[in-house]
């Protein structure tokens, strides 16, 4: 009988984004004054003390000195301006300037024509009182509110382009704060979510894709075969003109029961959202097993069938990976470990999921205790996901691995960096969170965005070699 406690986990998928939703405007509208948005009647006299306001907007051009700025007002009409975005001349920023103190956010010079989310997102928590505007999902500054609420009188939103084009979208007012995952949740709708290539199983349509993002999911095996890289080199050097990518969501100690994270991390639904996954591969099963043994076989189908659902929201496109066998002392539990690879094979061809078949039989020196997989055990598992879209797969470079095994280090640096609690966790509010000649700017989140260009820098060195490897390999 498994505890209760084993189905917890850590950045549940539980969102209510209706929760303390005070108006909304869905859809695409222009950015046009005439077409000013007016708070429901219900709204008058109402308190703001924590509040939110989210919106996506797209601007045709950039503001000159003749037009001034695109604007968003939310003001009580015939009294003071309460919240004032704009995007301004010359420094490009979205700014919030209400109430006589101004919060500039620099954004991309190339502005025109993209979809950018916005978020104001205003907290008095006594625990830790930080305001701060996002942008595209990531906090990019904050400060301590002055107290006191806002009270509105008949209010309303002015959307203003000064005649430079440009529309909004999906205008929400909450009278609570958002969460770091509601805020990734609502960067990632549409319009923001663009146009999404049309997703099909590997039940239908086995090859793989150009531009495919494969998300590793699983414990510390899927850690290893990531980190050794044959799996991946083999997949570019065999379609090297695709532009493959793997992204590592794998976490030591994961199973199909928990797969726990930092304070604010996401949903798994949302770190496959995040990573751009169109394609999965779930390793799970030996971990599980030593566990429970044979009689959890039956939870292990529940929460493995849970798992992949909650993947295929995000793509269809899933691969199952039959577990590695055990050696030495460990080896009394490969017969239990036949019945939990029979569960995944069942899942998978329900799923229509792709599954990778295991020889019974290691290779010499694949773990180095009967559990743990060295790079040869690795590379064995690697090579039974990569041989499900070619079976003449090679020996990959070993230039080739090099150059993806710093790929993956930069994503890792990326994805899991050592400094989380001062990043979203529970130490932003401290000095060493922001920069020290503005306290009001976070300077850790536009740090971290510093990787995404390094790591394309390096894919792109990654594809060049293995398109110019071709056939030649041995």
């Amino acid at each position: 009988m498994l505890l209760q406690s084993t189905f917890a986990q850590v950045g549940s998928d539980a969102l209510d984004l209706d929760a303390g939703l005070v108006a909304q405007w869905d859809g695409v509208m222009p950015l046009d004054a005439a077409k000013a948005l007016y708070l429901p009647d219900a709204t008058h006299g109402m308190k703001l003390e924590n509040f939110a306001v989210a919106f996506a907007f797209r601007v045709e051009a950039a503001p000159d000195s003749k037009h001034g700025h695109h604007m968003l007002n939310l003001i009580n009409e015939g009294q003071s301006l309460v919240i004032d975005w704009h995007l301004g001349v010359g420094g490009m920023a979205v700014g919030l300037e209400g109430r006589g103190f101004p919060h500039p956010v620099p954004i991309s010079q190339d502005v025109q024509g993209k979809w950018w989310h916005v978020v104001l997102n205003v907290k008095r928590d006594a625990r830790q009182s930080l305001s701060g505007i996002w942008l595209n999902g990531i906090e990019l500054n904050s400060w301590r509110e002055t107290p006191g609420p806002i009270v509105l009188a008949k209010a309303l939103f002015e959307p203003n382009s000064r005649g430079l084009g440009g529309q909004i979208a999906n205008l929400r007012l909450y009278n609570r704060p958002l969460t770091r995952s509601e805020i990734l949740k609502l960067a990632s709708q549409p319009p923001l979510a663009g146009l999404k290539p049309q997703l099909t199983s590997f039940a239908s349509a086995k090859g793989l894709m150009t531009e495919e993002v494969i998300a590793v999911l699983g414990g510390t095996e899927a850690v290893a075969v990531v980190e050794d890289g044959t799996m991946e080199a083999m997949l570019v050097t065999q379609f090297p003109g695709s532009r493959i990518k793997l992204r590592d969501l794998s976490w030591e100690a994961d199973t199909v029961f928990r797969q726990d994270r930092p304070m604010n991390f996401g949903s798994m639904k949302q770190q496959l959202e995040r990573s751009g996954a169109t394609a999965a591969v779930l390793m799970f099963g030996r971990q599980e097993c030593l566990e429970y043994g044979e009689g959890g076989v039956v939870e292990f189908k529940r929460a493995l069938e849970k798992l992949v659902s909650t993947c295929a929201e995000v793509t269809p496109r899933l691969v199952l990976v039959q577990p590695l066998a055990f050696e030495g002392a460990l080896s009394q539990h490969n017969t239990a470990l036949k019945k939990y690879a029979e569960v995944i094979a069942e899942v998978a061809r329900t799923q229509g999921a792709l599954f990778a078949t295991q020889p019974a039989a290691l290779q010499a020196g694949a773990t180095r205790d009967g559990l743990n997989l060295t790079t040869i055990g690795a590379a064995q598992l690697g090579q039974s996901v990569a041989q499900l879209w070619s079976s003449e797969m090679k020996t990959p470079d070993a230039r080739l691995k090099s150059l993806i095994q710093q790929k993956n280090n930069l994503w890792h640096r990326y994805w899991r960096p050592a400094n989380w609690a001062f990043l979203h966790g529970d130490r932003t509010a401290q000095p060493s969170s922001r920069n020290h000649l503005d306290p009001t700017q976070r300077w850790f989140p536009s740090e971290l965005e510093k990787y995404p260009p390094l790591i394309k820098t390096k894919e792109d060195e990654i594809w060049k070699l293995a398109n110019d490897l071709g056939g030649k390999l041995p």
